[in-house]
């Protein structure tokens, strides 16, 4: 009540001394309700005569601030480049186009000027092309004869859409590089119909090599050198266990690293990069990791003798994050009597990332019961993994998918028998659930006969100076 009386005596004193000349009389009839609802009306009005006050103020001003384009093309085209993202010729001769990618372009025009925009999240192809001021009939048929040679459905948040207009301001067409290298355009013939193209595109795979010295940190010294972020993070993984990034490395000591990337030919990365080798000196010993697919597809990074390092499986996969409920007998806080727990509860917000504790492959995706949303990784003969409560999973993963060790396999959630969101983690050995926050070390797998051959070669290929040691030290 403090506001409302002080805002009126400002505004004026007579209207002032009539409100609480009524003030107590009207406030003693009131209910403890009514008078909440009449405080709650109070702000109401102010905050409306306030916003009546600033669109009064605003709008004027506003008004003179902006220029209006006299010509409606310019108007149209002026619109359009405030939303372009990449550069695009301004205007080309149509028998240039014609030359090129673009084959059905009516040729009754003379010059085409194009416009590349983005695709925006939650938004059709259909929407893009009403955003750019296409005509809706123009729309729906360009997207229509699209749909016949790709799944409109799956396009992605980003996507780059050249869209191209004539002199007129009138829609001639569009083309696309897809995720996949392939190109694809539709376009208007003499008849005023669209035709769609489909062009499959090259991907070039590149293999680059950098290397550096280390100063402060492996991970400056790496972008410094210009190693992507993604590369670092594989490299930790590939060397996990075995060297300490924080502590075993000190400075002036070596690395090199090859990875590969997937380009098109107009330089769009497609994937993701892939680690194929790295070598880090440290406390005089080097270690060297390639990474390797066997027969059976199974992935990962193999010293120069086939061998991967021994592995633990991780105690948190969610980080030093508090633990809400442990490994053991307990009350269960939904069936409300006392129950085995077989595994631990890592409270976390909805959709955090879930790694995978450790190289594996995964047996299981699915509802399970209580579990709610649920993933089992199996490592091997002896230990798997279980993940459970889940939001959602990673939907590039299958039953039978390999995951790597920090690969996330789903998102935190409340499926289930759960009261809040929370990932219920569980390490299984033979058949039995055991303690999450003991030790495990799945043990070092080597590589022998053909498989090792295989190793040998494709090393090679990696890395010119590769030569197997004839014995082991």
């Amino acid at each position: 009540m403090f506001l409302f009386p002080r805002f009126l005596k400002k505004l004026h004193p007579l209207i002032h001394r009539t409100y609480l000349f009524f003030k107590p009389a009207y406030w003693r009839l009131r209910t403890p309700a009514q008078k909440k609802f009449d405080i709650k009306l109070q702000y109401i009005f102010i905050g409306c005569f306030i916003g009546v006050l600033l669109t009064a103020l605003i709008i004027p001003a506003a008004h003179h601030l902006i220029s209006y384009p006299t010509d409606e093309t310019q108007a149209h085209f002026s619109d359009l480049m405030t939303e372009e993202v990449l550069p695009s010729k301004t205007v080309f001769d149509i028998k240039e186009a014609q030359n090129s990618d673009n084959l059905l372009l009516n040729d009754t025009k003379a010059k085409i000027i194009p416009i590349t925009l983005q695709l925006n999240k939650n938004e059709t192809l259909s929407g893009l092309l009403t955003r750019a001021h296409v005509s809706i009939a123009d729309a729906l048929q360009a997207s229509e004869s699209l749909n016949l040679i790709v799944d409109l459905r799956k396009l992605r948040p980003g996507q780059l859409c050249e869209l191209f207009f004539d002199e007129d301001n009138t829609f001639q067409g569009l083309k696309m590089e897809m995720h996949t290298g392939d190109v694809i355009s539709t376009f208007k013939n003499k008849s005023g119909d669209f035709i769609p193209q489909s062009k499959e595109g090259k991907i070039e795979t590149q293999q680059i090599m950098l290397d550096g010295i280390i100063q402060t940190s492996f991970a400056a010294a790496a972008k410094e050198a210009g190693v992507p972020n993604i590369i670092i993070q594989q490299v930790t993984r590939a060397l996990d266990g075995e060297i300490n990034f924080r502590t075993d490395l000190k400075a002036g000591e070596p690395f090199k690293i090859i990875y590969e990337k997937k380009t098109t030919e107009t330089g769009k990365e497609i994937g993701t990069s892939q680690l194929l080798y790295v070598s880090l000196t440290t406390n005089k010993n080097t270690y060297q990791r390639y990474y390797f697919v066997d027969g059976l597809g199974v992935q990962g990074f193999y010293n120069e003798y086939g061998e991967s390092a021994p592995q633990t499986i991780m105690k948190r996969p969610l980080g030093r994050g508090r633990i809400s409920s442990g490994f053991g007998t307990r009350i269960h806080p939904i069936l409300g009597y006392q129950i085995h727990h077989d595994g631990i509860d890592f409270p976390a917000p909805t959709g955090t990332p879930i790694p995978a504790a450790a190289d594996g492959v995964i047996v299981r995706l699915g509802r399970n019961g209580g579990y709610g949303k649920y993933i089992k990784i199996k490592h091997n003969n002896t230990y798997s993994t279980a993940y459970g409560h889940m939001n959602a999973y990673n939907k590039e993963l299958r039953v039978g998918s390999y995951v790597k060790r920090g690969e996330t396999i789903g998102y935190v959630g409340s499926t289930g028998r759960s009261t809040g969101p929370h990932l219920h983690f569980e390490v299984i050995k033979n058949n039995k659930q055991v303690n999450p926050l003991k030790t495990y070390t799945l043990p070092k797998r080597t590589l022998k006969n053909r498989t090792l051959e295989a190793f040998k070669k494709r090393a090679l290929e990696i890395n010119p100076d590769y030569v197997y040691p004839q014995t082991i030290n």
